[in-house]
């Protein structure tokens, strides 16, 4: 992981402000089980440009489980920060119709779009990824589009 500036705080910051969400250290947990996986994954598969397109079972139930703890991280900080967002008609709308355009408010408070993630073992040219950067142009994200594709098919 590349180390950039991360206004002050430790790494662990987070997990004692009470306005990130209820139990914190429950998603650190599932975050660690994520790294442990893709680590278990790269046993197996090579992190490499040339693997970027090799499809597994098991990277596509890692990749679903990544995605469901985001959106429940990005429901936390709402629900802990009392997000209350309202239809064309003025009428609050509950936490079950949150999506992907609600959740992109959440990356002008915490920078998504900056973010990268550099894998220091990966062989080839494509070693940094950056998740989120898609925001800086636009309201989706490709992989998040994907990722409703696969739910929904």
């Amino acid at each position: 992981m590349i180390a950039d500036s991360n206004s002050g705080y430790s790494g662990w910051a987070y997990i004692v402000d009470r306005k990130y969400a209820k139990s914190p250290e429950h998603y650190v947990r599932a975050f660690h089980l994520i790294q442990s996986d893709l680590q278990r994954i790269f046993e197996y598969i090579e992190p490499s440009d040339v693997n970027r397109s090799t499809y597994s079972y098991r990277i596509h139930e890692l990749f679903m489980r990544t995605c469901i703890e985001i959106e429940a991280n990005f429901k936390a900080i709402f629900l802990e920060n009392i997000f209350t967002p309202v239809d064309r008609k003025g009428d609050s709308r509950p936490e079950s119709s949150w999506n992907i355009h609600d959740y992109r408010k959440i990356n002008k408070s915490h920078h998504l779009s900056a973010y990268k993630i550099h894998v220091p073992i990966w062989d080839g040219g494509n070693s940094v990824f950056e998740p989120f950067k898609e925001w800086n142009l636009q309201a989706e994200l490709s992989w998040y589009k994907s990722y409703n594709k696969s739910k929904h098919d």
